[in-house]
């Protein structure tokens, strides 16, 4: 009995081992091989809405209590290992969806595979996110590779800013009075460096040639009253059990499928990684970036989290974000959400991307009525706008001249008031936002705002275009190109800080088709791509910012540039982690370890759905375009391609692209779109364009052969 449990327990360690080079094999083949990750990563295994934000780093440390200062402000490491220490060899999840976290590590001969997971509800059991109890397993499988018999020990190494003490008569460390480490069996403590600093070791495992055996940590958090540790049969039962819970858990997986393995992967882990980073705070739910620096809310951030939440089908969750940041309006009817929270003054395009989070919010789930309650708020806002343009207007020798005040940008320059100079980005995100209530305010029938916000945005938009014509100046390439400061102040590279240009191509249309400033723009940050992103646009000096990808992607496939926007989907998905997670910014591969921002990050895992799903429909006005960027790779024999009820203006799309088994021709179901629907344009292979009746659908069949557009 005993030979035929180390049989299968030899078996399942070897099936872990090679099952993680299958799937870096794989993810080569698909072009999704996370060949610029940076050094070190972190990635969270909590539960959905968890108020404990449990993090395990790159070689399985169990990391908690973020911002009590120890390793990377942690107050609390625990580092799974062998005496006499191991060689890291790699890291993933067991699957997209469940953060079961496997850490592959060898031992002179001895192969270990450390799981680490949270204990999931019984099926049926609420999962009580108001109770921070949870327990934590690290799962260890140690797999004998030589040919001779071995004895290895495993450790657990303890760090801690609460002293540790440890009980001899349960075999147990307690870390303050949240914390408690145990095992089965005889435990004890090994080189005591400090009081908060231990190493607990389990009794030495002897290993027969091809043995493998199995031994558990348990790491109860908050819990009270202590409980048994889990022996490793109990463990092993409890990790299957978890994976089963995140695989069918009630998040939308499968609203959006492609046929690259690699792509779906990250799909499906950015959409559970932005309900692990969720709260429920006041019975409502907050989502926030990230599970430790940036465990906030922004607005510019949170807003493109709530449109891939509607895109997704979750339109209620989407709209009490939406509502909370119209909560936060000033008496003035200003939005100063970074002020309150940083105490950073001028970042006045929180009013245009509040208008447009708010007006783009009722377009998707096409609710005039919702809008009509909240128009004297959006009104309000318009006024702020003016108001700022206004204050402009006492000095015409002003380069912000007709324009905004000198605000702060962010998103890589630190020009704080006061004192700012004058600068494009929040002129960006207003002209974006007023526009958006422009256009909002027609479909309202609200003529009186449409007809003056027509005249305020006209004079706006000239007032911009002369001001960037002036400041027109020429990369080392020979691009012309506009600097985010006016008459180019600071001399920052041209690429600084243009990310609010971007979203002004794309979601803000403030550009029509063909612009030479938008081209010459593009072509400047296209001559500035390193390792597929562009470089130095950021904080990190001579850094890339992650999910800068999809603002240029974006603007990219606005632009009528597909093919590039869906290379670019995949230079983002290489720049994540193998567990598939972003870091804000990092420093290109070879050229360091530094980094910024929270990991992970969910502007990022929005960004990277929201790509994905607009390479295949995009709304042009009152246009439906289909297929725009959709890689050509994903058209090849037997290939299916679905978006199972994406939230777009003209109602839920549901449409499959299947390639026959030759991989010469696919066909192209829609199902019918709402009345305002006024045509579906497909973007086909060979760069023609074909159209189907957006109230019948229908079926299309096209040649697969790629002609680059």
């Amino acid at each position: 009995m005993k030979r035929t449990i180390a049989r299968f327990l030899a078996a399942a360690a070897l099936a872990a081992w090679p099952f993680l080079a299958r799937g870096e094999q794989a993810a080569v083949e698909s072009r999704v091989d996370f060949r610029y990750a940076q050094p070190w990563w972190q990635s969270t295994i909590c539960l959905l809405d968890d108020p404990d934000k449990i993090v395990v780093g790159k070689e399985g440390q169990v990391l908690l209590d973020w911002g009590r200062g120890w390793f990377r402000n942690y107050g609390i490491c625990l580092a799974p290992d062998i005496v006499g220490g191991t060689k890291w060899v790699r890291q993933q999840t067991v699957s997209p969806r469940a953060p079961v976290m496997q850490t592959c590590k060898d031992a002179a001969g001895v192969k270990i595979l450390e799981e680490t997971f949270v204990i999931t509800p019984k099926p049926g059991q609420p999962q009580g996110a108001a109770d921070k109890a949870r327990r934590i397993v690290v799962l260890m499988t140690l797999q004998n590779t030589t040919a001779a018999a071995t004895v290895r020990r495993p450790a657990l190494s303890i760090h801690s800013v609460a002293p540790l003490q440890f009980s001899a008569r349960d075999g147990a460390v307690t870390a303050g009075k949240e914390t408690r480490i145990a095992a089965p069996g005889r435990v004890e403590v090994g080189e005591r460096k400090s009081n908060t600093d231990f190493t607990l070791l389990l009794a030495p495992v002897t290993l027969a040639p091809g043995e493998a055996r199995q031994v558990a940590f348990t790491i109860d958090r908050h819990c009270g009253k202590p409980a048994a540790a889990l022996s490793a049969a109990e463990a092993a039962l409890l990790r299957d059990a978890a994976r089963r819970w995140w695989e069918t858990a009630d998040l939308p997986f499968q609203t959006v499928q492609v046929p690259d393995a690699g792509v779906q992967a990250v799909i499906e882990s950015s959409v559970r990684n932005i309900w692990q980073a969720r709260e429920i705070l006041r019975g409502k739910p907050a989502y926030h970036i990230g599970p430790t620096s940036y465990r906030s809310l922004a607005m510019v951030d949170d807003t493109f989290i709530y449109e891939t939440l509607c895109m997704l089908g979750r339109e209620r969750d989407a709209r009490d974000g939406v509502e909370y940041f119209l909560g936060h309006q000033e008496a003035d009817g200003s939005f100063q959400l970074i002020y309150r929270y940083n105490g950073v003054k001028g970042f006045w395009k929180e009013n245009g991307i509040m208008l447009w989070a708010a007006c783009r919010h009722a377009q998707l789930l096409q609710d005039k009525a919702w809008l009509r309650a909240r128009w004297p708020a959006l009104r309000k806002v318009v006024e702020v706008i003016q108001r700022l343009r206004r204050e402009t207007l006492a000095d015409p020798a002003s380069l912000g001249y007709g324009l905004l005040p000198g605000g702060y940008i962010d998103g890589g320059l630190d020009n704080k008031p006061p004192g700012s100079k004058p600068e494009y980005s929040n002129v960006c995100w207003s002209l974006t936002g007023l526009r958006a209530a422009l256009a909002a305010a027609q479909w309202l029938g609200d003529a009186r705002s449409a007809a003056a916000w027509q005249k305020e945005y006209d004079d706006f938009y000239a007032a911009f275009r002369k001001a960037a014509a002036r400041d027109t100046l020429k990369d080392p390439a020979g691009n012309a190109y506009v600097p985010v400061m006016m008459g180019n102040a600071g001399g920052f590279p041209p690429q600084k800080g243009q990310w609010a240009f971007c979203q002004a191509v794309y979601p803000g249309q403030i550009f029509p088709a063909g612009d030479p400033l938008v081209e010459g723009q593009m072509a400047m940050l296209r001559a500035a791509k390193l390792q597929g992103l562009i470089f130095d646009t950021g904080w990190l000096k001579d850094g890339l910012w992650t999910y800068f990808a999809s603002f240029y992607a974006h603007a990219a496939l606005w632009m009528g540039h597909g093919d590039e926007a869906a290379r670019v989907l995949y230079d983002f998905a290489n720049h994540a982690a193998p567990t598939r997670v972003w870091r804000e910014e990092q420093k290109p591969v070879g050229k360091g370890m530094e980094e910024v921002g929270d990991m992970p990050h969910n502007w990022a895992s929005a960004e990277f759905i929201r790509l994905a799903v607009h390479l295949l429909e995009l709304d042009r006005g009152d246009e439906l375009h289909l297929l725009e960027g959709m890689p050509a790779q994903w058209l090849k024999a037997g290939m299916t391609t679905r978006l199972n009820g994406v939230r777009t203006p003209f109602g839920r799309l549901r449409m499959a692209v299947q390639v026959d088994p030759q991989g010469e021709t696919a066909t192209l179901e829609v199902e019918p779109l709402a009345a305002n629907c006024k045509a579906v344009i497909v973007h086909l292979p060979d760069g023609t364009l074909r159209h189907l009746p957006p109230q019948q659908g229908g079926t299309l069949t096209f040649n697969t052969r790629h002609t680059p557009r």
